[in-house]
């Protein structure tokens, strides 16, 4: 499961098996952009990853992950 969540212009992140090997949440704030680049780094198949920042954002998930 990928949960992300809103935070103004930035995103807290919780990715948990089976989307990723190892449990994984974010420290910092993330970018759209950062999520997903996040995601993928720690496993997350990239159309899950996009999936999941369209599905807690669309408009700007949009605008960043052109």
């Amino acid at each position: 499961m990928i949960k992300i969540s809103k935070f103004g212009p930035v995103y807290r992140v919780k990715a948990t098996r089976p989307d990723v090997p190892r449990d994984w949440s974010s420290l910092m704030p993330l970018s759209a952009r950062e999520v997903v680049e996040e995601l993928i780094r720690h496993g997350a198949r990239l159309h899950d990853a996009y999936d999941a920042m369209f599905e807690a954002d669309p408009v700007r998930a949009a605008m960043e992950l052109r």
